[in-house]
Protein backbone atom coordinates (compact mmCIF):
# COMPACT_ATOMS: atom_id res chain seq x y z
CA UNK A 1 0.00 0.00 0.00
CA UNK A 2 1.35 3.43 -0.96
CA UNK A 3 1.64 5.62 2.10
CA UNK A 4 1.78 9.37 1.42
CA UNK A 5 4.57 11.28 3.11
CA UNK A 6 3.63 12.65 6.52
CA UNK A 7 3.90 16.44 6.60
CA UNK A 8 1.96 17.66 9.68
CA UNK A 9 1.04 21.33 9.49
CA UNK A 10 2.23 23.84 12.08
CA UNK A 11 -0.16 26.76 11.62
CA UNK A 12 -3.59 27.72 10.29
CA UNK A 13 -1.91 29.62 7.46
CA UNK A 14 -0.04 26.48 6.44
CA UNK A 15 -3.32 24.52 6.35
CA UNK A 16 -5.12 27.33 4.51
CA UNK A 17 -2.52 27.17 1.74
CA UNK A 18 -2.98 23.39 1.47
CA UNK A 19 -6.74 23.82 1.13
CA UNK A 20 -6.17 26.42 -1.57
CA UNK A 21 -3.84 24.12 -3.51
CA UNK A 22 -6.30 21.22 -3.31
CA UNK A 23 -9.22 23.27 -4.61
CA UNK A 24 -7.32 25.49 -7.06
CA UNK A 25 -7.91 23.15 -9.99
CA UNK A 26 -10.57 20.54 -10.76
CA UNK A 27 -9.93 17.50 -8.60
CA UNK A 28 -8.76 14.49 -10.55
CA UNK A 29 -10.84 11.48 -9.61
CA UNK A 30 -12.63 8.69 -11.38
CA UNK A 31 -15.82 10.00 -12.90
CA UNK A 32 -19.04 8.62 -11.53
CA UNK A 33 -22.02 7.84 -13.72
CA UNK A 34 -24.22 9.63 -11.17
CA UNK A 35 -22.25 12.87 -11.35
CA UNK A 36 -24.37 15.96 -11.76
CA UNK A 37 -24.70 17.72 -15.04
CA UNK A 38 -22.97 21.06 -14.68
CA UNK A 39 -25.62 22.80 -16.75
CA UNK A 40 -28.25 22.58 -14.01
CA UNK A 41 -29.78 25.84 -12.82
CA UNK A 42 -30.07 26.82 -9.20
CA UNK A 43 -32.37 29.70 -8.28
CA UNK A 44 -33.71 32.82 -9.88
CA UNK A 45 -32.35 36.22 -8.88
CA UNK A 46 -33.82 39.26 -10.61
CA UNK A 47 -35.33 36.87 -13.15
CA UNK A 48 -31.87 35.70 -14.20
CA UNK A 49 -30.89 32.06 -13.85
CA UNK A 50 -27.81 31.43 -11.75
CA UNK A 51 -25.96 28.57 -13.39
CA UNK A 52 -24.28 25.67 -11.66
CA UNK A 53 -20.51 26.29 -11.43
CA UNK A 54 -17.78 24.36 -13.23
CA UNK A 55 -16.20 21.13 -12.04
CA UNK A 56 -13.85 23.07 -9.78
CA UNK A 57 -14.70 22.25 -6.16
CA UNK A 58 -13.55 25.67 -4.99
CA UNK A 59 -15.96 27.37 -7.39
CA UNK A 60 -18.77 25.12 -6.19
CA UNK A 61 -18.09 26.05 -2.55
CA UNK A 62 -17.94 29.75 -3.39
CA UNK A 63 -21.15 29.42 -5.35
CA UNK A 64 -23.15 27.82 -2.56
CA UNK A 65 -21.66 30.23 0.01
CA UNK A 66 -22.79 33.20 -2.07
CA UNK A 67 -26.22 31.61 -2.39
CA UNK A 68 -26.56 31.72 1.42
CA UNK A 69 -26.35 35.39 2.43
CA UNK A 70 -27.67 34.54 5.90
CA UNK A 71 -25.58 31.43 6.49
CA UNK A 72 -22.20 29.82 6.02
CA UNK A 73 -20.71 26.66 4.54
CA UNK A 74 -17.89 24.85 6.34
CA UNK A 75 -15.41 22.18 5.39
CA UNK A 76 -15.39 19.67 8.22
CA UNK A 77 -13.35 16.77 9.47
CA UNK A 78 -11.66 14.31 7.13
CA UNK A 79 -10.60 16.55 4.27
CA UNK A 80 -8.94 19.01 6.67
CA UNK A 81 -7.41 16.17 8.71
CA UNK A 82 -5.82 14.56 5.67
CA UNK A 83 -4.53 17.88 4.37
CA UNK A 84 -3.15 18.70 7.82
CA UNK A 85 -1.32 15.36 8.01
CA UNK A 86 -0.20 14.74 4.44
CA UNK A 87 -0.97 17.65 2.17
CA UNK A 88 -2.77 17.37 -1.18
CA UNK A 89 -1.26 13.99 -2.08
CA UNK A 90 -2.74 12.45 1.05
CA UNK A 91 -6.36 13.30 0.30
CA UNK A 92 -8.47 10.79 -1.61
CA UNK A 93 -11.77 10.60 0.19
CA UNK A 94 -15.20 12.19 0.60
CA UNK A 95 -15.60 15.90 1.23
CA UNK A 96 -17.83 16.70 4.22
CA UNK A 97 -19.58 20.06 4.39
CA UNK A 98 -21.82 21.46 7.11
CA UNK A 99 -24.24 24.31 6.58
CA UNK A 100 -25.24 26.81 9.25
CA UNK A 101 -28.20 28.88 8.13
CA UNK A 102 -31.48 28.41 6.27
CA UNK A 103 -31.35 24.63 5.83
CA UNK A 104 -34.86 24.26 4.36
CA UNK A 105 -33.94 26.68 1.56
CA UNK A 106 -30.70 24.82 0.99
CA UNK A 107 -32.49 21.45 0.84
CA UNK A 108 -34.66 22.81 -1.98
CA UNK A 109 -31.49 23.65 -3.86
CA UNK A 110 -29.95 20.22 -3.21
CA UNK A 111 -33.10 18.48 -4.35
CA UNK A 112 -33.06 20.52 -7.57
CA UNK A 113 -29.60 19.05 -8.16
CA UNK A 114 -31.00 15.56 -7.52
CA UNK A 115 -28.73 15.07 -4.52
CA UNK A 116 -29.44 11.80 -2.73
CA UNK A 117 -30.47 11.84 0.92
CA UNK A 118 -28.30 9.57 3.08
CA UNK A 119 -29.38 7.49 6.07
CA UNK A 120 -28.18 10.09 8.59
CA UNK A 121 -30.19 12.99 7.18
CA UNK A 122 -27.55 14.65 5.01
CA UNK A 123 -27.31 14.79 1.24
CA UNK A 124 -24.74 13.39 -1.18
CA UNK A 125 -23.85 14.62 -4.64
CA UNK A 126 -20.91 14.37 -7.00
CA UNK A 127 -18.92 17.46 -7.94
CA UNK A 128 -16.02 17.17 -10.34
CA UNK A 129 -15.95 13.41 -9.85
CA UNK A 130 -15.72 13.61 -6.05
CA UNK A 131 -18.40 12.62 -3.51
CA UNK A 132 -19.58 15.53 -1.39
CA UNK A 133 -21.72 15.00 1.74
CA UNK A 134 -23.62 18.05 3.01
CA UNK A 135 -25.19 18.27 6.47
CA UNK A 136 -27.20 20.70 8.53
CA UNK A 137 -24.89 21.73 11.38
CA UNK A 138 -27.68 21.39 13.96
CA UNK A 139 -28.68 17.92 12.74
CA UNK A 140 -25.33 16.14 12.81
CA UNK A 141 -25.52 12.74 14.48
CA UNK A 142 -24.11 13.47 17.94
CA UNK A 143 -26.24 16.60 18.32
CA UNK A 144 -29.43 14.84 17.19
CA UNK A 145 -28.67 12.04 19.67
CA UNK A 146 -28.36 14.57 22.50
CA UNK A 147 -24.72 13.67 23.14
CA UNK A 148 -23.56 17.25 22.45
CA UNK A 149 -25.56 20.45 22.87
CA UNK A 150 -25.56 22.81 19.90
CA UNK A 151 -24.31 26.23 21.00
CA UNK A 152 -23.05 27.39 17.63
CA UNK A 153 -20.86 25.94 14.93
CA UNK A 154 -17.91 25.40 17.30
CA UNK A 155 -20.00 22.71 19.03
CA UNK A 156 -19.17 20.40 16.14
CA UNK A 157 -15.58 20.10 17.37
CA UNK A 158 -17.02 18.13 20.31
CA UNK A 159 -18.88 15.68 18.05
CA UNK A 160 -15.97 13.88 16.39
CA UNK A 161 -14.55 10.61 17.66
CA UNK A 162 -10.93 11.69 17.12
CA UNK A 163 -9.16 14.95 17.91
CA UNK A 164 -7.67 15.02 14.40
CA UNK A 165 -11.16 15.42 12.90
CA UNK A 166 -12.21 18.24 15.25
CA UNK A 167 -11.70 21.16 12.87
CA UNK A 168 -13.83 23.26 10.52
CA UNK A 169 -13.07 25.91 7.92
CA UNK A 170 -15.53 28.66 7.02
CA UNK A 171 -15.31 28.80 3.23
CA UNK A 172 -16.48 32.40 2.98
CA UNK A 173 -14.06 33.85 5.56
CA UNK A 174 -11.35 31.16 5.27
CA UNK A 175 -11.19 31.07 9.08
CA UNK A 176 -10.66 27.86 11.07
CA UNK A 177 -12.47 26.61 14.17
CA UNK A 178 -10.71 23.85 16.10
CA UNK A 179 -10.10 22.33 19.50
CA UNK A 180 -7.40 23.58 21.85
CA UNK A 181 -3.92 22.28 20.97
CA UNK A 182 -5.12 20.96 17.59
CA UNK A 183 -1.96 21.90 15.70
CA UNK A 184 0.34 20.90 18.55
CA UNK A 185 -1.29 17.46 18.67
CA UNK A 186 -1.14 17.16 14.89
CA UNK A 187 2.59 18.01 14.91
CA UNK A 188 3.37 15.46 17.61
CA UNK A 189 0.77 13.06 16.12
CA UNK A 190 -1.02 12.47 19.40
CA UNK A 191 -4.25 10.53 18.91
CA UNK A 192 -7.04 11.31 21.38
CA UNK A 193 -10.68 10.31 21.74
CA UNK A 194 -13.13 13.24 21.83
CA UNK A 195 -16.47 11.41 21.73
CA UNK A 196 -16.50 7.64 21.78
CA UNK A 197 -20.10 7.13 20.66
CA UNK A 198 -20.68 7.26 16.91
CA UNK A 199 -23.10 5.83 14.32
CA UNK A 200 -20.58 3.32 12.94
CA UNK A 201 -18.63 1.96 15.94
CA UNK A 202 -17.01 -0.99 14.15
CA UNK A 203 -15.96 1.14 11.20
CA UNK A 204 -14.52 3.75 13.53
CA UNK A 205 -12.63 1.11 15.50
CA UNK A 206 -11.06 -0.07 12.26
CA UNK A 207 -10.02 3.49 11.38
CA UNK A 208 -8.34 4.06 14.74
CA UNK A 209 -6.44 0.76 14.52
CA UNK A 210 -5.32 1.66 11.00
CA UNK A 211 -3.90 4.96 12.23
CA UNK A 212 -1.59 2.98 14.50
CA UNK A 213 -0.65 0.33 11.95
CA UNK A 214 0.19 2.92 9.30
CA UNK A 215 2.10 4.88 11.99
CA UNK A 216 0.15 8.07 11.35
CA UNK A 217 -0.13 8.19 15.15
CA UNK A 218 2.97 8.28 17.34
CA UNK A 219 1.37 8.64 20.77
CA UNK A 220 -1.90 7.67 22.41
CA UNK A 221 -3.74 9.34 25.24
CA UNK A 222 -4.97 7.05 28.03
CA UNK A 223 -8.55 7.46 26.77
CA UNK A 224 -7.49 6.25 23.31
CA UNK A 225 -5.70 3.22 24.75
CA UNK A 226 -8.83 2.36 26.77
CA UNK A 227 -11.01 2.84 23.69
CA UNK A 228 -8.87 0.50 21.60
CA UNK A 229 -8.82 -2.10 24.37
CA UNK A 230 -12.61 -1.90 24.55
CA UNK A 231 -12.88 -2.35 20.77
CA UNK A 232 -10.56 -5.39 20.85
CA UNK A 233 -12.85 -6.92 23.46
CA UNK A 234 -16.01 -6.02 21.57
CA UNK A 235 -15.03 -7.13 18.05
CA UNK A 236 -13.10 -10.16 16.86
CA UNK A 237 -10.02 -9.71 14.71
CA UNK A 238 -11.87 -11.42 11.86
CA UNK A 239 -14.75 -8.92 12.11
CA UNK A 240 -12.37 -5.99 11.98
CA UNK A 241 -10.39 -7.48 9.11
CA UNK A 242 -13.54 -8.04 7.05
CA UNK A 243 -14.80 -4.48 7.56
CA UNK A 244 -11.34 -3.08 6.92
CA UNK A 245 -11.05 -4.77 3.54
CA UNK A 246 -14.59 -3.82 2.58
CA UNK A 247 -13.92 -0.15 3.37
CA UNK A 248 -10.29 0.26 2.27
CA UNK A 249 -9.71 -2.63 -0.16
CA UNK A 250 -6.66 -3.75 1.81
CA UNK A 251 -5.71 -5.03 5.26
CA UNK A 252 -2.99 -3.40 7.33
CA UNK A 253 -4.23 -4.05 10.88
CA UNK A 254 -1.67 -6.41 12.39
CA UNK A 255 -2.74 -9.41 14.52
CA UNK A 256 -0.11 -8.61 17.23
CA UNK A 257 -1.52 -5.09 17.58
CA UNK A 258 -5.04 -6.45 17.99
CA UNK A 259 -3.87 -9.01 20.60
CA UNK A 260 -1.91 -6.30 22.37
CA UNK A 261 -5.04 -4.28 23.10
CA UNK A 262 -7.02 -7.42 23.89
CA UNK A 263 -4.43 -8.16 26.61
CA UNK A 264 -4.94 -4.70 28.13
CA UNK A 265 -8.61 -5.51 28.43
CA UNK A 266 -7.98 -8.69 30.45
CA UNK A 267 -5.95 -7.00 33.18
CA UNK A 268 -7.56 -6.08 36.49
CA UNK A 269 -5.08 -3.27 37.04
CA UNK A 270 -6.88 0.05 36.62
CA UNK A 271 -3.71 2.01 35.81
CA UNK A 272 -3.72 2.15 32.02
CA UNK A 273 0.01 2.82 31.72
CA UNK A 274 0.78 -0.23 33.84
CA UNK A 275 -1.66 -2.33 31.81
CA UNK A 276 0.02 -1.08 28.67
CA UNK A 277 3.40 -2.33 29.94
CA UNK A 278 1.99 -5.71 30.98
CA UNK A 279 0.38 -6.27 27.58
CA UNK A 280 3.59 -5.22 25.81
CA UNK A 281 5.61 -7.78 27.76
CA UNK A 282 3.07 -10.54 27.09
CA UNK A 283 2.96 -9.97 23.32
CA UNK A 284 6.72 -9.56 23.01
CA UNK A 285 7.13 -12.77 24.98
CA UNK A 286 4.73 -14.62 22.67
CA UNK A 287 6.58 -13.45 19.58
CA UNK A 288 10.06 -13.81 21.01
CA UNK A 289 11.14 -10.39 19.77
CA UNK A 290 11.21 -6.76 20.76
CA UNK A 291 8.15 -5.71 18.78
CA UNK A 292 7.36 -2.42 20.46
CA UNK A 293 10.69 -1.36 21.91
CA UNK A 294 11.85 0.69 18.93
CA UNK A 295 8.60 2.34 17.89
CA UNK A 296 7.99 5.66 19.69
CA UNK A 297 4.36 5.81 18.60
CA UNK A 298 3.49 3.23 21.25
CA UNK A 299 4.09 5.64 24.11
CA UNK A 300 1.08 6.98 26.00
CA UNK A 301 0.63 10.66 26.63
CA UNK A 302 -0.09 11.75 30.18
CA UNK A 303 -3.67 12.55 31.07
CA UNK A 304 -4.69 16.12 30.35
Amino acid sequence: MHQPKLQPVETTENLRRRVGRLFKEPLKAEKNKDQLSLSLSFIEKNENKVKYPSQNIGEFLSFISDAMPDGDVYLFGGVLRDLALFGRNGFNSDIDLVVEGNWSHFVTYLQSLKAQKNKFGGYRLMVGGWPVDIWNAEDTWAIKQGLVSYDGISSLTDTTVLNWDAILMNWRTQQFIYRDNYFKEMQSRVLDIVLEKNPNPLGMAVRVFRHLCSKDARKLTPSTAKYMAHCANLYSFEEMRKVEFSSYKNNIIQPPLYRFFAQINTSNDKNIKHQFGIAKNIIEGELGLHLFGIDPFWSIESSK
